[in-house]
């Protein structure tokens, strides 16, 4: 008996020569018709083809302005530089209080801002008394501040010819003390103070090739080290202040029991002032 019959098997014949290729070539033009067709969309017949957007420039910012903690990096102290030359154009090597106070209204800081900076002092302050202007009552809140947080300054008198308030003096900002200064605040809240701050790059025509300044190129929340100077400097500020007072009010006192002595000796202890 014979065994089973079993056909020999023959594979299918194979694709014609160039097929792959060729199945290969319409699959990747395909794929092209669809990208072209999704970033560039076809109006239909009879309309106009909607207008193509232009991409997004990629941002120029690529260096971070702060270390962890807090210092300014080399790329953020010539960014300063660069502001602190439009402050300075005679190249003094300080700026004024009036310098510093026009930066600030082009950072579009507030008045009442709460870092314990006293950010622009001369318009919280700008009023005079009988005997002081009121420039020298702005100084002297503003060389508080600068001498608080010891940020790098020297000070001179504003108008010799007049009497000058105590513990006063025209404060003036060197560019160490200036780029210490914003790095505190710029540290302190970003989120409050990023839109002000390319506004002043457009206001003095900084490096208008970057565009604006991103986000990321900042610390995401303030270093500890930047919050313990500010609360630091706040008590000095303080105490300073508590200080001055007591001072000027003995000297006050010291004068008018002079006076006073004065007059008793030409007509008696008759008249008394008091402080």
């Amino acid at each position: 008996m014979s065994g089973p019959y079993y056909e020999e098997y023959q594979p299918p014949p194979g694709p014609p020569p160039g097929y792959i290729q060729q199945q290969q070539q319409q699959q990747h033009q395909y794929q092209q018709n669809q990208q072209a067709s999704t970033a560039h969309p076809r109006a239909p017949p009879g309309f106009p083809s909607p207008p193509q957007q232009p991409a997004a420039p990629a941002s120029q910012w690529n260096e971070h302005m702060f270390y962890s903690n807090g210092n300014g990096t080399p790329f953020f102290n010539s960014l300063m530089k660069e502001f602190f030359s439009k402050l300075d154009p005679q190249g003094t090597g300080y700026i004024t209080p009036e310098a510093f106070s026009g930066f600030l209204d082009a950072c579009h800081f507030r008045v009442d801002n709460n870092f314990g900076t006293y950010m622009d002092a001369g318009k919280r302050s700008h009023k005079g008394n009988m005997m002081f202007s009121a420039d020298d009552t702005a100084d002297f809140e503003l060389k508080a501040a600068m001498e608080g947080f010891y940020f790098d300054h020297k000070v001179v008198v504003r108008n010799p010819r007049v009497k000058q308030l105590p513990y006063g003096g025209m404060p003036l900002l060197s560019l160490e003390g200036f780029a210490d200064f914003m790095s505190v605040e710029f540290c302190a809240d970003i989120d409050q103070h990023l839109s002000g701050l390319n506004h002043a790059l457009r206001y003095y025509g900084i490096w208008p090739e970057k565009g604006a300044i991103p986000r990321h190129v900042f610390l995401a929340r303030c270093p500890p080290e930047v919050q313990r100077r500010i609360d630091e400097a706040s008590v000095r500020c303080r105490s300073a202040a508590h200080t001055r007072l007591n001072a000027h009010r003995a000297q006050k006192q010291l004068e008018l029991q002079g006076q006073q002595n004065a007059l008793d000796l030409i007509d008696g202890p008759r008249r008394y002032y008091y402080y």
